[in-house]
């Protein structure tokens, strides 16, 4: 119960705050800015890889709300230190795939909970090997995923390839199809810095 009057106090803060600049090319926070693209050989502080990135990184302020990319049920919580931190899986059974959310502050849904697109599950953070630059990562997953190891694409594919752009709560949105969202709250994106 606890956890949920959390959440409700934290959805009522972020509904009243008013936006604050980001530090990100003084994009404002209603901008996406996406720092490391699927695939990418550049990490989301924008030194290289050694090998490919399996999701996306999307840059937001630190403490900021993540969001469910699409309607789902959490199908495992993710506490890995030295790579995610702090993560979220969701199961999108209907569309036979998978979300993962990583480096997350904090998660605030359980194993097993249903989720609609938009919804709160966790706030931006820098757990995981995040290099202190405040940023939640995405995969996409065909097979059962918790995070991939950089340079493994294999059951992993672009989200942005299917996005339907920022999360718009008054938006209608394919029910027959997998029309992803952002997992940040913004109204334009941008890709790379």
């Amino acid at each position: 119960m606890a956890w949920r009057a959390a959440l409700s106090g934290l959805a009522l803060a972020v509904a009243l705050a008013p936006p604050a600049a980001s530090g990100q090319n003084g994009a404002a926070t209603d901008e996406a800015v996406i720092l490391s693209p699927y695939g990418s050989y550049k990490g989301a502080n924008s030194r290289p890889r050694r090998a490919r990135h399996a999701g996306v990184d999307f840059a937001g302020p630190l403490g900021a709300p993540v969001l469910a990319a699409a309607d789902g049920v959490v199908s495992r919580i993710i506490n890995w230190p030295p790579g995610c931190g702090n993560g979220v899986v969701i199961e999108h059974g209907r569309f036979k795939r998978w979300t993962a959310y990583c480096h997350m502050q904090s998660v605030a849904v359980q194993q097993g909970q249903t989720v609609t697109r938009g919804e709160p599950i966790g706030l931006i953070g820098t757990s995981g090997n995040a290099v202190n630059v405040p940023h939640v990562h995405m995969e996409l997953c065909t097979i059962a995923c918790s995070s991939h190891v950089d340079g493994n694409l294999s059951g992993t594919t672009d989200p942005l390839a299917v996005a339907a752009g920022c999360f718009d709560p008054g938006g209608a949105y394919p029910l027959d199809r997998l029309a992803l969202t952002f997992p940040v709250p913004c109204r334009s994106w941008s890709r790379g810095r």
